[in-house]
């Protein structure tokens, strides 16, 4: 097969910070590799040296053969293209103009763009369902459709390899998978090469061809994600114990956590509303302070519903992909009735989960105690062009509902049931 990434030996220091240390492995062509790994494991920093933004202090990179040490941007520019972490663009610019940005590879400056070069960022555009955002202002967009107009910037390269840094990690699960799905697809259609850092083990499963697990500057373990994702490289890399399944489609392993110790109950229930990570801190604590907690509506293999189920919550759950259906609304509606305070995590919504902003204007709802965890960042969390803002301005308006920070709930409850008791 024909090798694209060829890494030896590789190490890097900050200082006497040792950060990375003998990294060795190939990438072939058309493949898919996700690299994994903890908070300081040395991942953004491997991208960056493959990309030549940092140098390497041992070691040998080569790009299709060539030592990366003598290619200049321009060289590396044409063959990789790198969908950064933080997609933020200094100055104001149309979402046509920052995706031809990409062109700059193989734009002359004497004889400036050409109608190929207009044709690339268009038909990228077309791919990642940003074309008719063409004329709008970059800084107007949402989170999820900067993402994507930055993706479409990379694509317009005409990239052989492509390299993302946790690129779907704050977008609407629906724009996940879209674009997850769109660059798997260009992994087997046009033979791109990818290598992203995900932060989700279970998307990592699903679209990788292998995996690198990090830790600690090094790589533990390697392989496809049958082979690498075990439960005890898991434990070793994340110190979580897990269980394993493997699907009859796809041989592909997913990844539970494993049930906590139970606790002795206040006789107080707490429903959370969360998705995508939101809720796990707060699901976490209020059950180690004896609340019996529910939560929805989750999509299966969610990190909250993984959360939820791991400690013992009644779980109002949906389908991936689908949407939040009736049956599953009318289920998180009883859950939140139940309860004795209902809790909005400060999640994303998209039009995947919009419903649960709908339900907490329901009459018989708002009667209900409401904690928003308010952190001022929720217009940047919506990625529904608007609908979700609106809806919690409403909802703000309820003279039952509370703005407050993660750190001051517990503390809130508490005062609530001591009021409530005496």
């Amino acid at each position: 097969m024909d090798c694209q990434i060829q890494i030896d030996n590789l190490g890097f220091n900050y200082g006497t910070r040792m950060v990375l240390e003998d990294i060795c492995f190939s990438v072939e062509k058309g493949s898919f590799v996700s690299v994994i790994g903890p908070n300081g494991s040395g991942k953004s920093t491997l991208l960056k040296l493959i990309t030549a933004v940092l140098k390497p202090k041992r070691g040998s990179i080569l790009l299709q053969g060539e030592d990366i040490r003598f290619m200049n941007r321009k060289e590396i520019a044409a063959r990789v293209a790198v969908v950064p972490q933080n997609t933020s663009i200094e100055f104001d610019f149309k979402v046509m103009d920052v995706v031809m940005m990409g062109r700059y590879p193989f734009i002359s400056k004497l004889k400036g763009e050409a109608k190929e070069d207009v044709e690339a960022a268009v038909s990228s555009m077309r791919y990642t369902n940003t074309l008719h955002l063409a004329d709008r202002s970059f800084m107007e967009l949402s989170g999820g459709e900067r993402q994507r107009v930055i993706l479409a910037q990379a694509l317009t390269q005409s990239p052989q390899i492509l390299i993302l840094d946790e690129p779907v990690s704050h977008l609407d699960l629906q724009y996940q998978v879209e674009i997850l799905n769109l660059i798997r697809k260009m992994c087997l259609d046009n033979k791109l090469t990818v290598i992203a850092v995900l932060h989700d083990l279970n998307m990592a499963s699903t679209y990788s061809d292998s995996v690198l697990m990090l830790k600690d500057g090094k790589i533990r373990y390697s392989g496809t994600p049958l082979e690498a994702f075990t439960k005890s490289s898991i434990k070793d890399i994340f110190n979580t114990d897990v269980y394993i399944s493997v699907g009859e489609i796809g041989n592909k392993p997913y990844i539970y956590t494993l049930t906590k110790p139970h606790i002795e109950s206040r006789n107080k229930s707490v429903h959370v509303i969360c998705g995508g990570g939101s809720g796990s801190d707060i699901i976490k604590e209020l059950y180690f302070d004896g609340y019996d907690i529910s939560s929805g509506v989750i999509t299966i293999g969610d990190q909250d519903w993984k959360t939820s189920k791991d400690y013992e919550a009644e779980v109002a759950e949906e389908i991936p992909f689908t949407g939040i259906s009736d049956k599953a609304y009318l289920l998180n509606k009883k859950l939140m009735l139940k309860a004795d305070y209902i809790v909005l995590a400060d999640v994303y919504f998209g039009r995947a989960n919009i419903r649960n902003l709908d339900i907490l204007l329901e009459e018989e709802v708002k009667d209900k105690m409401i904690y928003i965890i308010s952190d001022g960042t929720f217009k940047e969390r919506d990625y529904s062009e608007g609908s979700a803002l609106e809806l919690y301005k409403k909802i703000k308006a309820n003279s039952k509902v509370r703005l407050i920070s993660k750190k001051e709930l517990l503390e809130e409850l508490v005062r609530q049931d001591l009021n409530y008791d005496s």
